[in-house]
């Protein structure tokens, strides 16, 4: 065999190993992309540590994240936007002062529309909370709506710097509930490392005028893209404000990511 048929036949092996790893990368970086225009699905198994009076919180988060074409409904084309959809159900059992829980925790949906402008995307939208919780322990017995806006900005390949902030109102629900008026407040930060690695922090904050107490948690997350399809990050979140009764409170997560 000559030298150049050998040399046509192994070619190809490390322009595919560029090719995969290139793609690993891209789902790394996407992965952690509150506006994206590819869809995602999340699973979230987390653990919040003993503290105070709370023994025990296992929560597990299913998150799909619906990119459309279209201006909140779907259909509804103009040019140059597309629309966003989240979904987050959460499924939670603990043990506390008031006893013990299990089951649904109240569902939170948003929808934004988007535009992009070279590394910046910014968005607006509607956010709501339905009061699915299967006790009055994992809810807040309220339906709540209000506006949500959103900003992604990559200034260099290798930084991510996004929110997404939600303005809620209670609208509707139990009269034994509290009445209700919060933002809550998610930054982004991600840093995109060599080999499809990420750090990150999204901890999300939440903030009252009416019904609850403000918390503040920070966290930090590692993780590493295993194929373009699968994105796995582990972090730990600790609350640094907040009611006498959080601050402190650690909370380990995993997020699996799952990408087309």
């Amino acid at each position: 065999m000559s030298g150049a048929a050998v040399a046509a036949d192994v070619a190809p092996v490390p322009v595919a190993s560029t090719s995969t790893e290139d793609e690993k990368d891209q789902a790394a970086e996407e992965s952690t992309n509150p506006l994206p225009i590819k869809e995602q699905l999340k699973f979230k198994p987390m653990y919040t540590f003993p503290e105070g009076a709370t023994r025990y919180k296992a929560e597990l988060q299913f998150e799909p994240t619906l990119p459309y074409p279209g201006v909140i409904v779907p259909g509804l084309d103009v040019e140059g936007l597309w629309s966003v959809a989240r979904l987050q159900l959460t499924g939670e059992s603990l043990q506390n002062a008031n006893g013990t829980a299990g089951g649904l925790e109240d569902l939170n949906f948003v929808d934004l529309a988007a535009y992009r402008w070279g590394s910046l995307t910014l968005a607006a939208g509607v956010a709501t909370v339905f009061p699915l919780a299967t006790s009055s322990q994992l809810g807040q017995g309220k339906w709540q709506v209000g506006p949500a806006v959103a900003f992604d900005f990559v200034p260099v390949p290798a930084l991510r710097i996004a929110a997404l902030t939600q303005g809620l109102w209670s609208v509707a629900g139990s009269s034994a509930s509290h009445t209700l008026a919060y933002a809550t407040v998610q930054p982004f930060i991600t840093v995109n490392l060599p080999a499809a690695l990420i750090l990150s922090s999204d901890a999300t904050m939440t903030f009252y005028w009416a019904g609850g107490a403000t918390t503040v948690p920070v966290n930090l997350g590692f993780g590493h893209a295993f194929s373009k399809w699968f994105v796995g990050t582990i972090k730990c979140q600790v609350t640094v404000a907040g009611a006498a009764s959080d601050v402190g409170a650690i909370k380990g997560e995993v997020d699996l990511t799952f990408l087309p």
